[in-house]
């Protein structure tokens, strides 16, 4: 049976505040776009993580894409350049800068003197129960800020995820790869393991439910908006690596779809209640949700709400709008 969402099921009237964790590559870059012109949210700071590239060039792209809608007073701060493990980068899918190699010029202003621990660990403090944490990449910072509080991540509204699956692997499974997990699966682990209001939208869920449609990408390549044209500048580049997976030039928006159903819990059409864990799978690890009778003899901890299914089309016309709508002109969810 499906179970609520951590969010509240009615569409806020204040924007919900954002932290980001964050490797800055392009669908990362395209989230951040979409919450800045959505109005159910703010992103209030940004830290930088591994993952897609380094953490230093993560932050650098933070800041390109905050300069493109006009963010400039959100902070950036420098996240863990390693993992709790050996480093991993996905230059062959996002380029070598992370977003595409297009030549984009440097941004004008630097990190914050602040560390993304030490950022997640004072807004925590700062704003208990106030803030979402959503976390897009590799979980190290995290993990990082857990050994200096364990009580940390419990001071958020929610701790939103993209990693893991939703149930144990099986053969035929299509989905094979869990990238923020396999990154630092220590991290990660210690994170499942940890007091927090974990959200959580898998990997089986958001490759089967966030792959563009031909009319999204045609209306994303006629977009006049800033952020739809910096959106456009870099995609392709990730169509073409997608296209030999999917078997069509398109590409999943992982990233978008965890702050879109957290933000909207409407989009939800399934959502489980399960622990979650780290395990070895074909000589990588993966997170896996699992069922009480799975779990029976393994650590106890507390469950985390996991998206199974989505809306796929309502999700990607409201991420879409969010890119080719003027910035400041998007209505809300349901304001007809």
């Amino acid at each position: 049976m499906s179970q609520q969402p951590i969010a509240n099921s009615q569409q806020p009237t204040a924007p919900r505040q954002l932290l980001l964790d964050v490797d800055v590559g392009i669908d990362d870059a395209v989230m951040m776009l979409y919450l800045a012109a959505e109005p159910a949210a703010e992103i209030v700071a940004v830290g930088s993580c591994h993952g897609n590239c380094s953490a230093a060039l993560s932050a650098i792209n933070a800041l390109k894409v905050l300069e493109v809608v006009g963010l400039d007073r959100v902070p950036v701060a420098l996240g863990a350049e390693s993992p709790l493990a050996d480093p991993m980068f996905a230059a062959e899918v996002h380029g070598h800068d992370g977003l595409a190699d297009v030549g984009l010029p440097p941004p004008r202003r630097n990190v914050s003197g602040e560390s993304a621990v030490d950022q997640i660990l004072r807004l925590s403090r700062e704003r208990p129960g106030a803030l979402d944490l959503l976390a897009v990449g590799a979980m190290t910072n995290l993990a990082l800020a857990l050994e200096h509080d364990a009580d940390v991540l419990a001071r958020f509204r929610t701790v939103a995820i993209l990693g893991g699956y939703s149930r144990p692997p099986r053969p035929n499974d299509a989905v094979t790869v869990d990238p923020n997990i396999y990154k630092s699966p220590d991290a990660a682990e210690r994170l499942f393991a940890a007091t927090a209001p974990l959200f959580v939208v898998p990997v089986d869920t958001s490759f089967h439910y966030s792959e563009l449609d031909d009319d999204h990408i045609a209306r994303l390549r006629a977009s006049t908006t800033p952020q739809g044209r910096f959106a456009w500048k870099i995609l392709p580049y990730y169509f073409d690596f997608y296209q030999h997976r999917l078997g069509r030039w398109s590409s999943c928006m992982h990233d978008p779809l965890v702050p879109a159903v957290l933000l909207d819990p409407t989009l939800i059409a399934g959502m489980v209640s399960r622990p979650m864990y780290v395990e070895p799978v074909a000589n990588v690890h993966r997170g896996v949700g699992r069922d009480d009778a799975e779990a029976a003899h393994l650590p106890p901890r507390a469950p985390a709400q996991i998206v199974t299914a989505v809306d796929k089309r309502r999700f990607l016309d409201r991420f879409v709008d969010a890119l080719v709508t003027p910035l400041g002109a998007l209505r809300p969810v349901g304001d007809d």
